[in-house]
């Protein structure tokens, strides 16, 4: 019974002693937290750094002869600009030796766990042999996420036809509104030389417009007489939409 016992206190210890990562594991991601935090930190310094530096020239700069000649000037501005530019030079490639340095670590950090998770090396510890899982719901969903960008590319690229297409209907439809406008001018002016070189027909012409003036004139006489005898006889027009029109005169 006392064996029992021990050999149970023994396998409760074994399995709280058991960790998820093994030593050299732990090591590694401790070692690559301290780069990262070292790397803030010297970041966070050199930013400081610059900072004291562009305020020390500016305070400099501002103590300097205020009557100073302009080539001067124009010379600082020149060191000046060309400093910012090495500067930007600088950072630039100083961000890319960074990221590539940064995605060569995770790669060799993440590379060889998967490679025995998906292989089943008989090295591989319980924490690679669960990735496993995670590798193929990764896979499933790049797969996936390649087929909607491939769906949505082929709907930009139907989008940016039917824009194109809708562009050329527009520029067609602007050349053929410019086609019959020009075209309805000259007709215009046809009819007005047709008219011009016609004797018969431009007299022809003002006597009809002269009848349409003294028939309108007419009308007006009688429409006014007809809309005050129905106004004075006290029926009641408002209701009726002739009687109304007649006195309301719509023209």
């Amino acid at each position: 019974m006392d064996d029992l016992q021990m050999q149970d206190v023994t396998d409760e210890k074994s399995t709280e002693n058991q960790t998820l990562f093994s030593s050299a594991e732990k090591e590694i991601l401790d070692l690559y937290d301290q780069v990262k935090k070292l790397e803030l930190e010297i970041a966070l310094a050199k930013a400081r750094t610059r900072l004291a530096d562009e305020s020390a020239r500016e305070a400099g700069r501002g103590r300097g002869d205020a009557e100073s000649e302009d080539d001067e000037a124009d010379a600082s501005l020149v060191i000046d600009q060309k400093g910012i530019d090495q500067a930007r030079e600088q950072l630039l490639e100083a961000m890319a030796l960074y990221n590539l340095r940064d995605t060569v670590v995770e790669n060799v950090l993440t590379t060889n766990p998967i490679l025995k998770g998906i292989h089943n090396s008989t090295y591989a510890s319980p924490i690679e042999e669960d990735i496993q899982d995670w590798i193929r719901t990764r896979d499933d969903t790049s797969h996936s996420v390649a087929k909607q960008s491939s769906s949505l590319r082929q709907v930009l690229d139907q989008l940016t036809e039917v824009e194109s297409d809708t562009l050329r209907v527009s520029r067609k439809n602007r050349d053929l509104a410019t086609e019959i406008l020009r075209l309805a001018k000259e007709a215009d002016r046809g009819k007005t030389d047709a008219i011009a070189d016609d004797p018969a027909a431009r007299e022809q012409i003002v006597k009809l417009e002269a009848r349409l003036a003294a028939s309108k004139q007419k009308w007006r006489v009688m429409k006014g007489t007809a809309s005050g005898i129905v106004a004075g006889s006290g029926v009641d027009w408002a209701r009726d939409a002739e009687l109304r029109d007649v006195v309301l005169d719509p023209e």
